[in-house]
């Protein structure tokens, strides 16, 4: 189960930054793309710090390759969040 959550997880950080996209390119015709990179570094920046990580690892989603890997083991974590499996930081 918790492999599906992962991956709805990840599909929903997706739909979010489709969504901006879309929304961005209908109300503004000269608008050329490029906020969707925002808004999924914003939801990972927001989910970072519930799952063990600093609000700046999210850009670790830019690392190509690693990217990937990184965003699934944020939504991996954030899937099982209330039986927490990993090493709290100390703050």
């Amino acid at each position: 189960m918790r492999n599906f959550k992962t991956i709805g997880i990840v599909i929903g950080i997706y739909a979010i930054a489709i969504i901006v996209e879309v929304v961005m390119a209908f109300s503004w015709p000269s608008y050329e793309g490029g906020l969707s990179f925002f808004a999924i570094i914003t939801c990972l920046g927001v989910l970072a710090p519930k799952v063990g990580y600093r609000w700046f690892d999210c850009f670790f989603a830019v690392i190509p390759f690693y990217g990937i890997f990184f965003i699934f083991r944020l939504a991996h974590r954030a899937a099982n969040l209330p039986n927490v499996d990993w090493e709290q930081r100390a703050n």
